[in-house]
Order: C-alpha cells, then sequence, then structure tokens
C-alpha cells in the first residue's frame, strides 16, 4: 500500500529539533565511514579503526550507510504518527507477554491491566516490528497506519540490514582475525527464523516532580541482550555511556550518523571480548526537558537455531588467552531459548529492573538486588 496523509505530516522534521545549548560530558566515541567498506583495503581500514571501541568502549557511530536523511525523517514522523493514535487502537496490537513476545504495541496498559495508578515508567511506549518474512504475521497484523506505509517501512529495514549490519558483523569478524569474514553474517541471515527487530519508541515528557521522584533517569543501567542495537540520531539528549571511570557520558546527536552499541549475544560469541556496554537513559537537560523524545531502533539478534557459544580458531582470542579462562556450559542453549528465558524474565520483573532504586548504590554501582542467573548466564543491572 502506498502511503497516506495524516494530520501530523505537518508537523516539523524532528530531526530539525534543537540540539541542547547545555555543557555536557560528552562521549568520545570512534565514527566509521561505511561507504569506504567496498573500496580496496576499506574493509581492514574500519576492522583496525573499529578494533579499540569494540574491545574497550562497545559504542560507536556509523554515517555514509546509504540511506537518505529524507527516508530516515519519515521514519521518526511514523513514530509521531503512531504514539498519537487512540490507545484503543494501539491496544488492539499489543505484544504477547505471556508468549514472551515484543513484537507489537508496548506500553503501560500492557504492562499493567490497571496503569491508572501512577509510576514514572509510565512514560515510555513502543512499537515494535519483527523481520520482514514469512516467520512473522503479514502488515494485515498492524494499524492501518503501519499497512499504509508498509512498503516503506519494509525497504527501510531490509536496507539497515544489508547496508549496515551485515557491514558490521564482516569487521567484527576481521576484529576476531577469522579465516571466514562471513562468520557472523551467516549467523544473521535475514531470511531466516530470529528475533530481530525494529522499534519506533518514545519517552513522553515528565512534570519535574515525577523526574525527581525517578532520580532523573528515564531508564537505568543496563546492557541489551541481542548482538547490536542500532539508533538513528537523536537530537534530544539522554543516552548515557558508563565508562571504566565508573562515570555517565552523554552520547552526543552528530547529524547523519547511527549510534551502534554491541549487546550480550554477541559478547558472549566472543567469549566477552567484544564489550556489552552499559547505558542508560536520562531525563533530558532543562533546555529539551519539556519535548517527547522519540526513537528509530533496530535490535539485531542471531538466528534462533545458532548455539550461544564462543567462536573457535580466532588467533585474537587465543593470544589474549580467552580460549584458557573461559567457562562454557556444556550443552549451549540455542539463542531462541536464550531470547525467550530473557524476555521471560524481563516481563515477569516488569518495571523494576528499570526503575530507579531506593537503595544506597551510587551512580553506575551494580545493583546486587536485581542479578539474575538466567539459562546458566549471569545477568546484572546497574544504576
Amino acid at each position: 500500500m502506498s502511503p497516506v496523509p495524516t494530520s501530523t505530516n505537518l508537523k516539523p522534521k524532528y530531526s530539525d529539533t534543537p540540539e541542547t545549548t547545555a555543557d555536557l560530558d560528552w562521549a568520545e566515541l570512534v565514527s566509521l565511514d561505511l561507504s569506504t567498506f567496498t573500496a580496496p583495503g576499506g574493509k581492514a581500514a574500519l576492522a583496525q579503526q573499529l578494533k579499540y571501541a569494540v574491545h574497550n568502549v562497545g559504542f560507536f557511530y556509523v554515517t555514509d550507510f546509504g540511506i537518505s536523511q529524507e527516508e530516515v525523517d519519515r521514519q521518526f514522523q511514523l513514530s509521531q504518527e503512531i504514539f498519537d493514535l487512540p490507545l484503543e487502537t494501539k491496544l488492539k496490537h499489543k505484544a504477547d507477554h505471556k508468549s514472551a513476545s515484543y513484537n507489537g504495541y508496548n506500553g503501560p496498559h500492557v504492562y499493567e491491566p490497571d496503569a491508572n495508578e501512577h509510576h514514572p515508567r509510565h512514560n515510555i511506549e513502543v512499537y515494535n516490528l519483527p523481520k520482514f518474512t514469512a516467520h512473522f504475521p503479514p502488515a494485515s497484523s498492524h494499524p492501518q497506519l503501519v499497512q499504509y506505509n508498509w512498503d516503506t517501512i519494509v525497504s527501510f529495514g531490509k536496507r539497515i540490514h544489508t547496508n549496515v549490519v551485515e557491514r558490521l558483523l564482516v569487521l567484527f569478524a576481521i576484529v576476531l582475525e577469522l579465516e571466514d569474514e562471513n562468520y557472523f553474517v551467516a549467523r544473521h541471515e535475514y531470511e531466516a527464523k530470529g528475533e530481530d527487530h525494529m522499534r519506533y519508541m518514545k519517552y513522553a515528557a515528565r512534570s519535574d516532580a515525577v523526574n525527581e521522584e525517578a532520580q532523573g533517569l528515564y531508564s537505568t543501567g543496563h546492557t541489551d541482550l541481542g548482538s547490536i542495537t542500532l539508533l538513528f540520531r537523536q537530537p534530544i539528549a539522554g543516552l548515557q555511556i558508563l565508562h571504566s571511570d565508573g562515570k555517565y557520558r552523554w552520547v552526543k546527536a552528530i547529524p547523519g550518523t547511527i549510534t551502534v552499541n554491541i549487546a550480550d549475544t554477541l559478547s558472549l560469541l566472543s567469549g566477552r571480548y567484544l564489550k556489552s556496554s552499559i547505558h542508560r537513559v536520562s531525563v533530558p537537560p532543562p533546555d529539551q526537558r519539556h519535548l517527547d523524545r522519540h526513537g528509530i531502533l533496530f535490535f539485531i539478534r542471531p538466528n534462533n537455531d545458532v548455539k550461544v557459544e564462543v567462536v573457535k580458531k580466532s588467533p585474537l582470542l587465543e593470544r589474549e588467552g580467552v580460549y584458557t579462562t573461559l567457562e562454557e556450559r556444556p550443552d549451549p542453549i540455542d539463542v531462541g531459548t536464550w531470547v525467550t528465558k530473557r524476555q521471560e524474565h524481563i516481563f515477569k520483573e516488569g518495571y523494576k529492573i528499570s526503575s530507579a532504586s531506593s537503595g544506597k548504590e551510587g551512580e553506575g554501582q551494580e545493583r546486587t538486588d536485581l542479578e539474575a542467573i538466567i539459562a546458566g548466564v549471569k545477568v546484572k543491572y546497574w544504576n
């Protein structure tokens, strides 16, 4: 179906939102120009540029990924339109948490049957779209607005996989010095069954009183579940990365970029050499605090039948002594099981694991009360 105009088409472009003028402590992140990937020696140069970041930081930017700003702007516009839909419409497409699924609409009335009671986290709404393959329901299973824009959304999602995800997976294999540079690509085949998803996300602006109650946070410190997460440029500041000195630093909104972070599953596949970085979302700085914060994200995961086990025969991991200190399950689980168990835990704990602690832990400190062993893997959360 072709897109249809809606009243929100008259809204200013989200990318034109003025950036904050606050004097913030910005993170210094490497930026990869993906247009050089196919140039002679391009992959090797990019991998060398990336090597420190993926082991020590876990976050970086990519630029020149072959998708226009106009297309990105349209996705942000769709995000605003989706969350402007009546609650009744959104709830018709709610995620099936009983089946440990995130796909569809997620919001306070999905996490809690009676969401009329106050909670600081009630400002967050999410709409997730799984991969556009035969493994998942068709366009007709989504709101009419999504159906009208289906071809645009599908094209956008598939090109992200080809232009960005597959190229980064090749670079990770080169960093690990694997003989097969397509090792990770083969384990993230787009048409195979996997729990990747594209996400429209909204943090609604809150009152000063609620922000204070939430200790100045929209979401507390955590690591992501999958292989990598992609976040399109977010002009309203909020994302923060925990550095090795114990301090959180803000991620700057650099035009034309996607922010990428390593997540838990890819870290496990690399013997934790690739760093799954701790991050959180802060209340925006004062000059942006009155604005709703929208996000376009992709959560990339290996195919469901891939075993959660460390890659073999990596000269780099051998030199780093990863294999000699490795402790793995004798019967590695598959990614599909790992994802299900993690999401069951998230839905069981609800807002508890993403709300500010009332304890004495300092900023950036691990919250030991939330630590859990899930499918044999220790999962942690932070302030």
